[in-house]
């Protein structure tokens, strides 16, 4: 059986469920997650770890610096690894040289920032990873096997830097089914329930402007805000400014299945993203996918690649970005028609479990790397 080394640099990120779902679902091909980092204390990711931090201590800095490569190579060839699948592209532009070094293929994906932030933003961040992408950029384009953007958005964005058409294949990452109860309690008919980081990206801002448009109304609304962020502060000041404070929730960081128990107990999820000042959108929204598979309708904005999970009209409402009168009418629809609430719910679940199953797509994801390591055996390998 073929192995498959899954790279993040940071392992078992709360925010990140998906890496692991993925990883534990391969059939034909055997997971070893590779990190940079250390794990997170108690983590148990159920799978082989191994990272630089605990193998080569001193040197997963160099490595960390774009410096070093050896490390990681050294890491591929005791694990025996026949692919790397890197998560998201600075993971990408870092393994490329070890990858070659150790004569595997590099397949990448593509999440969000790194098929969208501009080279300036990168840059100013002043994050020595990211310089590192930035640089290695266009070798990462040239070189790498297989890149895989999780949705047509993001991929037309790697177009228009130069990626190659025939190496670059949309794939939906999927949702774990089977951490979700096949029929979810009604969830409160006046919550709504906000899932993001804290960040400019996620458009929070615009979302409390709409909760207080709704409360001018009239309208007995809560507003529940899983996660947290830079912004955090910056938006509890606001809530307070507009008098909505008593009617906003911020719960930090949650572990999944609380984040899910959350989502379970509202009537609607909202995401409304925008387009940061660096560039920054939305690659899919993952919690937009779990939403679905519990039966919870959505609002979100018509925005990056959110329109490959949302259906506008169908498993959820589109509006515009930053348009907070546009986000409270569309709230204002799903809270005051809870036959529309359930049916748009309904047809979201359908959606997911059609189109976004982990199983499925991580089968397809086998496909692909089938056709890599076809490619190279066939002499098709780069250099």
């Amino acid at each position: 059986m073929p192995r498959v080394a899954v790279l993040r640099h940071q392992l078992a990120v709360a925010s990140e469920p998906f890496v692991l779902e993925q990883a534990r679902r391969f059939t034909r091909y055997e997971p070893v997650l590779v990190g940079r980092d250390p794990l997170p204390a108690h983590a148990d990711p159920g799978l082989p770890v191994v990272t630089l931090a605990q193998r080569w201590g001193p040197a997963a800095a160099g490595y960390a610096v774009g410096a070093l490569s050896w490390p990681l190579t050294r890491v591929l060839r005791e694990v025996r690894a026949d692919v790397v699948l890197a998560h998201f592209g600075v993971e990408g532009a870092h393994a490329l040289p070890s990858a070659q070094r150790a004569g595997v293929p590099l397949a990448t994906v593509f999440h969000g920032f790194d098929a969208t932030c501009t080279r300036a933003a990168l840059l100013r961040a002043r994050r020595a990873s990211w310089v590192t992408y930035v640089r290695r950029l266009p070798r990462l384009a040239r070189h790498g096997d297989l890149f895989l953007p999780v949705s047509g958005h993001l991929r037309d964005r790697l177009l228009a830097r130069g990626f190659p058409a025939d190496r670059t294949v949309t794939h939906h990452l999927g949702l774990d089914l089977g951490k979700v109860p096949a029929a979810a309690p009604a969830g409160d008919g006046r919550t709504v329930v906000h899932v993001a980081r804290l960040v400019e990206k996620k458009g929070t801002e615009h979302l409390l402007r709409a909760v207080a448009l709704l409360a001018a109304r009239g309208g007995d609304v809560r507003l529940v805000c899983v996660g947290d962020g830079p912004l955090r502060g910056a938006l509890e000041r606001l809530a307070r400014e507009l008098g909505i404070a008593d009617r906003v929730v911020f719960t930090g960081v949650l572990a999944n299945p609380d984040v899910l128990a959350h989502v379970a107990a509202a009537s609607v999820l909202c995401l409304p993203s925008v387009t940061a000042r660096s560039g920054d959108q939305e690659g899919l929204g993952q919690v937009l996918l779990e939403a679905g598979a519990l039966g919870r309708p959505v609002v979100a904005t018509a925005h990056g690649g959110i329109p490959s999970a949302v259906v506008d009209g169908v498993t959820g409402l589109l509006v515009p970005e930053a348009d907070p009168a546009a986000l409270a009418g569309a709230l204002a629809r799903l809270l005051d028609d809870p036959a529309l609430a359930r049916r748009t719910g309904e047809a979201a679940r359908a959606h997911v479990l059609r189109s976004f199953d982990v199983a499925r797509q991580t089968g397809r994801l086998e496909d692909l790397l089938d056709g890599v390591l076809t490619a190279r055996g066939a002499g098709g390998g780069r250099r």
